[in-house]
């Protein structure tokens, strides 16, 4: 009898476990059709004193005119290597105010909920939009986005900075308010003058300003540089050949406050495609942790050493030196390498970087050894 039972209630097993397999075989995940969920590594060396962070700080979300939700924002931007972002919604009345609730501070609020679980910063900050002049403005580190929305642009901008924010222009030479050429309005020599000017754009979503770059370096300005994104990332750049563009800032540590007394600071250095932009301090930094020059491997008959030049990090590099026998201009990419032949009087080297700005018209020069 107990043999009879321990048969039936194999069998039960036996038909249970095919029903289920059955079940398995009529619902089976496919699952190269997931787009697996990783951050993409992005390595930028830190400079003396300070950590690196890679920053956007002018995005869009449904809370204006983007079309894509503040969490989505948080999670994309850790997707892309980003370290910190700000959500800066319009304040001015957008058609998505009308069907979504909650004030200005929403979006912040959204993107909040999510940035701890993505180990990301983020700042509460809002778009002051007004014609030009003056123009578009971001306020970073308000209390109170709500308090921004005033029909004077001179009220709104004295609440950001009645907060203490750090107030940025916006695309500066955005063809919509500037079609002709891009100038500097009396307007924001006022605005300047109050100490409401704390950054500028050199570059916004695909353009770049140099004009932009030189007014920062003038008035010691943070040099700043934003996708001002309102679709999804991927449907606005080609991330398997560039990074987004980023503002990178050299911060005492990843906190918010550090961030804020940073910008406050001017320490900031602007990354778009192939170029690099900012105060030559900070470009001649980043240029000395990312490039190393091995000793020479070997000398030819004529003294002549031949070094490998190395870049051991992304930031892309495009270098040339008079006394060493370059082909033209030498490239280096994200960890990529050359093979330079130095004359052999030479023992100190000054390096032309064509695509690091230090100006609007000049580049970064930058002597070796250092």
């Amino acid at each position: 009898m107990k043999a009879i039972l321990q048969k039936l209630i194999f069998t039960a097993f036996s038909l249970i476990g095919s029903l289920l397999s059955a079940q398995d075989a009529n619902n089976t995940p496919v699952a190269e059709l997931i787009s697996p969920m990783y951050r993409t590594r992005i390595d930028v060396p830190a400079i003396p004193g300070y950590v690196t962070l890679k920053c956007d700080f002018h995005l869009h979300t449904v809370f204006s005119d983007g079309i894509v939700w503040p969490q989505i924002r948080v999670q994309e931007a850790w997707m892309d290597g980003l370290d910190v972002i700000a959500i800066t919604d319009h304040i001015r009345k957008d058609p998505s105010k009308e069907y979504l609730p909650g004030d200005n501070n929403q979006s912040y609020a959204f993107a909040r909920s999510r940035s701890q679980e993505w180990d990301m910063v983020v700042i509460k900050a809002g778009e002051i939009t007004k014609k030009m002049p003056p123009g578009h403005f971001n306020a970073l580190f308000v209390q109170d986005v709500d308090s921004l929305n005033q029909e004077d642009p001179m009220a709104a901008l004295a609440a950001a900075a009645r907060q203490g924010a750090f107030i940025q222009w916006n695309h500066p030479g955005w063809k919509s308010q500037q079609p002709d050429t891009t100038r500097w309005w009396p307007e924001h020599e006022k605005i300047y003058e109050k100490g409401w000017m704390h950054g500028i754009e050199v570059f916004n979503f695909i353009e770049w300003y140099p004009i932009a770059l030189d007014w920062c370096l003038e008035k010691n300005l943070a040099v700043m540089c934003n996708s001002d994104l309102h679709g999804a990332t991927s449907m606005h750049y080609d991330l398997e050949k560039w990074p987004r563009p980023m503002t990178l800032v050299f911060s005492r540590d990843r906190s918010e406050a550090a961030i804020r007394e940073a910008l406050f600071a001017g320490r900031t250095v602007a990354w778009f495609g192939s170029h690099l932009a900012g105060k030559k301090e900070y470009l001649a930094a980043l240029f000395r942790a990312a490039i190393r020059i091995m000793p020479a491997h070997y000398t030819d008959d004529k003294g002549n050493r031949f070094h490998h030049l190395i870049n051991e990090y992304d930031l892309p590099w495009k270098i040339k030196e008079k006394s060493a026998a370059f082909k033209g201009e030498v490239w280096l990419p994200r960890a990529g390498s050359a093979v330079i032949k130095v004359n052999s009087a030479v023992e100190k080297m000054t390096f032309t970087v064509s695509n690091a700005h230090t100006a609007g018209k000049d580049v970064l020069q930058v002597q070796w050894p250092w």
